[in-house]
């Protein structure tokens, strides 16, 4: 069942909706204080830390740091450095997990849960989330509340179980039939409700025909409880693009198979073999080839040329000598960053850093087979198992490690089928990708277009005009203004984000964070209690490579240091003046020696077009309804790019570990890749960079 399926639309006066612990249902969320719970005579203070040691069950250590925190979020971040050794298939088991934590929290707060729960009636229940749509739901342009809601819809399924004929079964929890279900090293036992808890003036009653009937074959969104979308055994579904495309079967289940031994791999078809890569590859390690060109493995494509000459990229080797021979068809993966995906097949023979390992394949091996496996979640954790180094984000896979790692290992003939319907899929699908980008694009195009005539020229297209002597904005209103920026706003700075973890997390919250980075350690970093104006002193912090972008943000906010930020001035629409700003050519403003951007005292000069205030309001009006419904089709392209990524790494998951089939299928995929665009040329420079500057930390060690 494909994810896109499983998105609904809520409305927010006809559902319960909560977002903060304290509002009415806010005991509804896994953050909610007051509802403890014990499990194996562990106290635990919230579902939430339960679920998140959920994640580690082979890592003790972390589950008593998880459970120890007082505070949910902070046991939450707790996690997050862990998260990429989580168990081997959580994203099989998380929503069950979640499905169970829900159950002990009932079980163990029957009175209170089980009161919250009936008080919301027959509504949807819907968490709101600011960025998270899986487990919540994000708020729309239309004041409407979108995503898949997992959470909300696990707390809908626990309230029709409460009232149903079978609540009494809800007093007494079994543990999870999956592996390694532990805490602390221990099987998680049963968790049973105290023995007189009851719900003040609730009865039980049988579910009725309707809550019984199956769905009728004509809703086309099945819940995600009728059929899970993630399994522990059954494959992903069918994509309706491979099957229009293949014009034969969709992929299905080998016909057998067996164990393999491996936690993480689990079955694999019968005549499959588990190989350790000393087996499959030997390390080549040949010098002296220093007229090759320089290869480099990206995180998104894997090994290719780099670009000496272009941008930041241009640079000259002054020492080749201890650079490695790769040759055409050779793996090759960088030390430090194996776990996170850098690994490739070199496509022609060039050099390879001394930070990086070069695996020569043996005859019976398919490099491009290897390459989509070692770059599946399930196999970079395992990576960072085989890792060593002195601390955890230096870990380094060393050759003697990386061949003792298991691997799958089909026929010859069969890994070459599986890479050559894998590539063709990836061409079809970075079509797709392309041209919904190319949507959004001329989306964003047409609604730029409209905000510029509309900030610099006005509505009233009869209007007399005055000349301004500015390039980007000729001529304007004669009854308008041109006022520098310094006259419509001040400069602020804001209370210094605290570098303590518990310090910073009581004073941020879920506060947003504004800017490219998300890693949250910035000495520079400062927070703001007011609705301001943000403005990007060059294009990195909101990935916008042309030029600064602006925009308002009301409430609380917390920005990084490469972002100015403006009290606007009491008088004018802020919302007009950011517009203003995005429309501005900033090509006179900004300058550097080694990087453009905006400084202060250019960005006070900039000028900006003012009506009256009453003009600013209608023009504001007359955007909203010209460029939401604009706005609309963009945002939803952009969710289906997601979920057309997501299952893409799905499929090469099941198809690369044996559990789809997909010998039979011939996908009608042109032979070549599709023309890069401007997006694919960003990523790869963003991307390039960081590889570039973790490589030159490896050779000098």
């Amino acid at each position: 069942m494909s994810q896109a399926s499983q998105v609904r639309t809520y409305h927010r006066a006809a559902s319960v909706v909560f977002l903060k612990t304290n509002e009415r249902f806010g005991g509804l969320s896994n953050m909610a204080p007051g509802f403890p719970l014990r499990v194996n005579g562990v106290r635990i203070r919230t579902s939430e830390a339960l679920y998140q040691a959920c994640r580690f069950p082979h890592m003790p250590e972390v589950q008593q740091l998880i459970i120890g925190e007082n505070s949910p979020m902070t046991a939450k971040m707790r996690s997050k450095p862990y998260r990429r050794v989580s168990r081997h298939d959580w994203d099989f088991v998380r929503v069950k997990i979640m499905r169970w934590c829900l159950r002990v929290k009932l079980a163990q707060n029957w009175r209170e849960f089980g009161r919250l729960l009936l008080a919301t009636g027959d509504r949807p229940i819907v968490e709101q989330s600011r960025k998270d749509d899986f487990w919540g739901a994000k708020v729309a342009d239309d004041g409407t509340l979108v995503g898949m809601n997992v959470l909300g819809r696990l707390l809908m399924e626990l309230r029709e179980q409460l009232k149903g004929d079978e609540a009494e079964s809800l007093r007494f929890i079994e543990p999870l039939a999956i592996s390694e279900f532990l805490l602390f090293g221990q099987p998680i036992e049963a968790v049973q409700a105290a023995p007189n808890a009851e719900i003040p003036g609730w009865t039980t009653r049988r579910p009725s025909h309707a809550d019984t009937a199956p769905p009728q074959p004509s809703d086309p969104q099945p819940s995600l409880f009728e059929q899970p979308m993630i399994t522990e055994t059954k494959p992903a579904d069918s994509n309706p693009h491979i099957e229009a495309a293949s014009g034969r079967n969709a992929p299905a289940r080998f016909p057998q198979y067996r164990e393999s031994g491996l936690p993480w791999l689990g079955e694999i078809p019968a005549h499959w073999d588990v190989r350790r890569n000393g087996r499959l590859f030997a390390e080549r390690v040949e010098t002296g080839f220093e007229e090759l060109p320089i290869l480099e493995v990206s995180l998104r494509t894997g090994v290719r040329v780099r670009d000496m000459e272009n941008g930041t990229r241009k640079q000259q080797m002054a020492d080749r000598s201890k650079y490695k021979r790769a040759a055409k068809g050779d793996i090759a993966y960088n030390m430090m960053r194996m776990w996170q995906g850098a690994v490739g097949v070199a496509p022609t023979d060039g050099l390879i850093s001394p930070a990086y390992v070069v695996a020569r394949p043996f005859p019976e091996v398919e490099p491009r087979y290897y390459a989509y496996l070692f770059r599946t979640d399930a196999y970079k954790r395992e990576v960072n198992k085989f890792s060593r180094g002195i601390v955890s984000d230096r870990n380094r896979l060393y050759w003697d490690e990386f061949k003792q790692m298991p691997s799958s290992f089909p026929p010859t003939e069969e890994q070459s089928l599986i890479a050559d319907f894998l590539d063709a899929h990836g061409r079809l699908t970075a079509r797709l990708i392309r041209n919904k980008r190319r949507l959004i694009g001329l989306l964003n195009e047409q609604k730029q277009a409209i905000i510029n005539r509309a900030v610099t020229r006005g509505l009233n297209p009869d209007a007399p005009m005055k000349p301004t002597g500015i390039d980007w904005m000729p001529e304007v209103p004669a009854h308008w203004e041109v006022i520098p920026l310094r006259h419509l706003s001040t400069c602020l700075d804001g209370r210094r984000v605290p570098l303590e973890a518990s310090a910073r997390e009581k004073m941020l919250g879920d506060i947003p964070y504004w800017g490219a980075n998300q890693i949250i350690d910035h000495l520079n970093d400062f927070l703001f209690d007011e609705d301001l104006i943000l403005l990007g002193e060059d294009g990195a912090p909101f990935f916008d490579r042309n030029k600064p972008v602006a925009f308002f943000s009301q409430g609380k906010v917390w920005p990084n240091n490469h972002i100015h930020v403006l009290r606007p001035k009491p008088g004018n629409r802020p919302e007009f003046i950011v517009h203003a700003l995005n429309c501005a050519d900033y090509t006179n403003y900004v300058g550097g020696a080694t990087r453009d951007k905006l400084t202060q005292s250019y960005m006070k000069a900039i000028p900006i077009p003012v009506p009256p205030k009453d003009e600013q309001d209608v023009i504001l009006d007359r955007l909203t309804q010209e460029c939401t419904p604009l706005e609309t089709t963009a945002e939803r392209a952009a969710r289906e790019i997601g979920f057309i990524q997501e299952y893409r790494e799905r499929l090469i998951a099941d198809v690369v570990t044996g559990k789809l089939d997909v010998r039979h299928i011939e996908i009608a995929a042109p032979a070549d890749e599709p023309t890069a665009d401007e997006d694919d040329a960003l990523e790869e420079d963003l991307e390039g960079d960081d590889a570039e500057v973790m490589e030159g930390a490896d050779a000098d060690d």
